[in-house]
C-alpha cells in the first residue's frame, strides 16, 4: 500500500474526526498505566546489541542500538514512527564484514521528545552529530520507508561523509505522489482503513505485539513494537514528532554515490495485509486502489532509475511495505551483493 504518510493513508480510509478523538481519548486514558504494565511483562529484549545515547543538540539525546562488528559502518535508519529495535532481526546478518548500527529519530522510542526539529533538514543534522560523536566514520545509510528523505538529503549535503545508501521501500518522491493520486482519485476511493485495536489489544504490550502481528501479516520485531507502545504509546499517529515530520521532493541528482533501492509491488489484493485480504466486499475496490497506485509510482520508480547516477533497482513483487521483514533473504542477499561491488567499498 502507500509509501507516504498522511494524506495519502487519508485517501485509503473511512477514518473520520470522531475515530481519531477516540485514538487521543484512549491513548490518554492508557498513558498513566503504561509504565505500570511494562514493569510486570516479564519479555526481555535477547537481540545481540549494545544500547545508548548520543547528544545531538543541547538536550537533545537520540538513542542508539550498536550490533557489533568489524569493517565498514552500516548505519540503519527505521520508517516513520518506528525505532532502532526495527533491524533487530535484521541487522545482525550483516556484523560478519561491516560495523552495525542503528539509530531512532528523535521524538520516537528512547529517543528525546522535543517540541521542535522535526523538519528534514534538522533530521539530516542529528544524523551527522550521531555519526560524528560516535566516530562512526564514513557510513552507508539504509533505511527504511520516510528514512529516504534523509538519505537523499544526507547524500547531498555530506557527500563525503557517505560511502552508499540503500533504500528499503524509501525512494520515492512522496510530494509528486500525492499530486498524482490526486488526479487518478478526484473522489477518494471508498475503502475502509485499517482496524482499530480494541481495549482488549492496548491492555499489555503482549496484547498490542500480538495485534500488530495479526493485522499486519508479517513479524515486525518485537521489540520495537513494544518500545513504540512504552514510549510513544500504541498509536503513534497521533504523536507531535509523527504529525511535524513531512516528505520533501527529493533531489536526486545530488547523489553521487552508489545507492540501491527496494521496492515492494502489490500486485493484487491476495498481497496485501490480512484485513484487506479478508474483505472480500471490498476486494473490488481494493484492486481499483492498487491499480491507481502503481501508475502513481511506476513513474517515481523511473525518476530514481533516471537521477541517481550510480543507482540500482530491485523490485519485489507480492512483497510487503516491511520489505526487509517479508523478504528478508532477498533483501540481505541484494544488499550484501551491493556493499561488496568495487564501487560501493568505502575509501579508507
Amino acid at each position: 500500500m502507500p509509501r507516504w504518510c498522511r494524506k495519502t493513508a487519508g485517501r485509503a480510509s473511512v477514518a473520520n474526526g470522531a475515530a481519531l478523538a477516540l485514538a487521543v481519548a484512549v491513548f490518554s486514558s492508557r498513558a498513566a498505566g503504561q509504565d505500570v504494565r511494562q514493569q510486570s511483562d516479564a519479555w526481555r529484549d535477547d537481540a545481540q546489541h549494545t544500547a545508548g545515547t548520543v547528544a545531538v543538540e543541547p538536550g537533545v539525546r537520540l538513542h542508539y542500538l550498536d550490533f557489533g562488528g568489524r569493517g565498514p559502518t552500516l548505519l540503519f535508519l527505521p520508517g516513520l514512527g518506528n525505532t532502532a529495535h526495527a533491524f533487530d532481526d535484521f541487522a545482525p546478518r550483516f556484523t560478519d564484514r561491516y560495523h552495525v548500527v542503528a539509530l531512532t529519530r528523535r521524538g520516537f522510542g528512547e529517543s528525546d521528545h522535543p517540541t521542535s526539529g522535526y523538519d528534514i533538514p534538522r533530521l539530516v543534522e542529528d544524523i551527522r552529530q550521531a555519526i560524528d560523536r560516535l566516530q562512526l566514520g564514513k557510513v552507508t545509510l539504509i533505511g527504511h520507508s520516510i528514512a529516504g528523505e534523509e538519505m537523499t538529503r544526507f547524500a547531498g549535503t555530506y557527500p563525503n561523509r557517505v560511502s552508499g545508501l540503500v533504500y528499503l521501500d524509501a525512494a520515492y518522491d512522496r510530494i509528486a505522489a500525492d499530486s498524482a493520486l490526486d488526479e487518478i482519485f478526484p473522489t477518494p476511493p471508498n475503502v475502509p482503513g485499517p482496524p482499530m485495536p480494541l481495549a482488549s489489544d492496548t491492555i499489555t504490550a503482549a496484547a498490542y505485539v500480538d495485534f500488530v502481528h495479526r493485522t499486519r501479516g508479517v513479524n515486525i520485531p518485537e521489540s520495537d513494537i513494544r518500545a513504540r507502545y512504552r514510549f510513544d504509546g500504541w498509536e503513534e499517529e497521533i504523536t507531535l514528532a509523527y504529525r511535524s515530520i513531512e516528505p520533501e521532493r527529493p533531489n536526486y541528482a545530488a547523489v553521487r554515490v552508489p545507492a540501491l533501492a527496494i521496492y515492494a509491488i502489490a500486485d493484487s489484493v491476495s498481497q496485501l495485509e490480512p484485513w484487506q485480504r479478508s474483505d472480500t466486499a471490498n476486494a473490488a475496490a481494493f484492486q481499483d486502489l492498487l491499480r491507481g497506485i502503481e501508475t502513481a509510482e511506476k513513474p517515481l520508480r523511473e525518476k530514481f532509475k533516471r537521477e541517481v547516477q550510480r543507482s540500482r533497482v530491485l523490485e519485489i513483487h507480492g512483497g510487503h511495505h516491511w520489505i526487509f521483514v517479508s523478504h528478508a533473504d532477498r533483501v540481505f542477499e541484494a544488499v550484501r551483493d551491493f556493499l561488496a561491488a568495487p564501487e560501493s567499498r568505502a575509501a579508507p
